[in-house]
């Protein structure tokens, strides 16, 4: 079946979209994304209310251990 990303309604961190958005960044870097797009229009929504650019949640996502640690970045505020 390839890759799918995690449903858009799981929230992480109390942010709805995020596991989505991380999931098709991930697949995205290594090359699985598919037929799915990064940065999507929703995408998109999620990371200007993030304070973000795709490229920068690309790179908090690929210098992250794991989910926590992304939102505790996004959280943050750009991942500083």
């Amino acid at each position: 079946m390839g890759f799918e990303p995690r449903d858009g309604n799981i929230a992480l961190g109390g942010m709805p979209w995020l596991a989505r958005m991380i999931d098709k960044a991930r697949a995205k870097a290594d090359g699985t994304i598919g037929d799915y797009i990064y940065p999507c229009p929703r995408d998109q929504e999620l990371l200007k209310k993030l304070g973000l650019t795709a490229d920068e949640f690309m790179e908090i996502v690929l210098n992250s251990r794991d989910d926590q640690e992304i939102v505790e970045k996004v959280k943050a505020g750009r991942g500083n």
